[in-house]
Parts: C-alpha cells; structure tokens; sequence
C-alpha cells in the first residue's frame, strides 16, 4: 500500500514544559510512523513537514496513494482538554475508517487518557482535498501537562500504533 504522511508544519504551536514545538514533534513522529510502515512493506511518501499544506495535498494527489494521514498534537483555549481523536471528510466511508483504525490504535497504547471520537468534517483541507482517504489525527493536547509527556514519553508507542492503525485500514 502506498501512503502519504503529513506531519503539522505549526511551528507557532508551542507545547507543555519541553514538548518543544508541534511541528517539530510531529515531525518526529512521522519519522517513526515511516519507518515501522516501511517494515510493516508499505510504501510511504510525505513525511515532511518542511513543505506547504497546498504542496502536500498536491503531491499527495501526485503519488496516487491509498491513503493520507496528517499528524497533529491538539491545543485548547486553557490547557485542560485531554484525548485523541481524528477527523475525516464527511462523505468519505474509507477515510472515516481510516480514522476509526488509527484511532483505535492510539486509545489502545499505555496511558492514553481517552478517545474524543472520529468527527466528520468539510472543512479540513487534507481530508477534503485529497484524492485518497484521509484522517487528520490529533494524538493528544500539547498544552496539557499530562498529554504533553505522555506524546514525549511513549512516542515510540504511538508510531507503532499509528502504523498498526493504517496497516489495519488494508
């Protein structure tokens, strides 16, 4: 299967005590996601966080993949929002189970304070603008103390899972 990983290019996202920036932990993570689903014999394009959300959907499109997968950390107006979830373009029955895989497979890793769901959406351009079924995932809140170390501490975890999640969506 051919994927295309996305990682958050927010550098102005700043998380908890020394998450660091999303962007450049979501770029970690996808650096991880990558190489397990390489092992996993999938191919992977993407990864790169260094390109603009229009030139990632486009060369996504290019590549013809079976699915997109955006990596975010989530933020709330105070801090005390916990949880993953993803997001799917409304009409799309394969990118909503892509989502539902994934997800499932990031609530299940160690810690993991709990599911915000899968949500339909129309307005994210990654999951409304691909070609391919996609999921936009928040694995946890980068401002919250809690979800900050837990996305530091079992990063390795939540690759795999992620990678489990798409392999899973085959």
């Amino acid at each position: 299967m051919k994927v295309y990983l996305s990682p958050s290019s927010q550098t102005a996202n700043i998380g908890y005590g020394g998450y660091g920036t999303e962007a450049d932990r979501m770029q970690q993570l996808s650096d991880k996601v990558k190489d397990k689903l390489a092992d996993l014999g999938h191919t992977v394009y993407g990864s790169d966080n260094s390109l603009d959300l229009n030139e990632r959907i486009a060369a996504s499109n290019k590549e013809d993949v079976d699915c997109h997968v955006a990596l975010h950390s989530n933020a709330s107006s105070n801090g005390t929002a916990r949880g993953a979830e993803a997001y799917y373009y409304s009409t799309s029955n394969n990118g909503k189970r892509l989502a539902q895989s994934v997800l499932d497979q990031i609530v299940a890793v160690d810690g993991c304070y709990k599911s915000r769901g899968i949500k339909a959406t129309t307005t994210l351009a990654e999951c409304r603008k691909t070609s391919a079924p996609a999921t936009l995932v928040e694995v946890a809140f980068h401002d919250n103390k809690d979800d900050a170390a837990w996305i530091m501490e079992k990063i390795d975890d939540i690759a795999a899972a992620i990678a489990n999640g798409i392999n899973a969506y085959v």
